[in-house]
């Protein structure tokens, strides 16, 4: 991946949270990340398909609920970058 749209898609606070939320905590639903951020749902949900749609993040379905994960090989690709940015 790109690191300049890496660094685009982190460089807004709103998706930088949601990012690091998902590090701290492995796998998130968005009423999840609703809850630890105090965000609306609809503009978390616009976030994560922002994410989703350039391979920072991934989800999966489980019954009903949505989870969201930072993919494993987005991960690999860009851990010196990422950790640069959580300085």
């Amino acid at each position: 991946m790109d690191k300049f749209l890496v660094i685009k898609m982190l460089s807004d606070e709103t998706r930088f949270k949601i990012f690091t939320k998902l590090l701290d905590y492995d796998r998130l639903c968005v009423s999840e990340i609703e809850g630890l951020l105090g965000i609306k749902q609809a503009n978390t949900s616009k976030h994560l398909k922002k994410l989703r749609e350039n391979g920072i993040v991934e989800s999966t379905r489980e019954s009903n609920t949505m989870y969201y994960n930072v993919r494993k090989d987005f991960m690999k690709e860009n851990e010196v970058l990422v950790r640069y940015l959580l300085l």
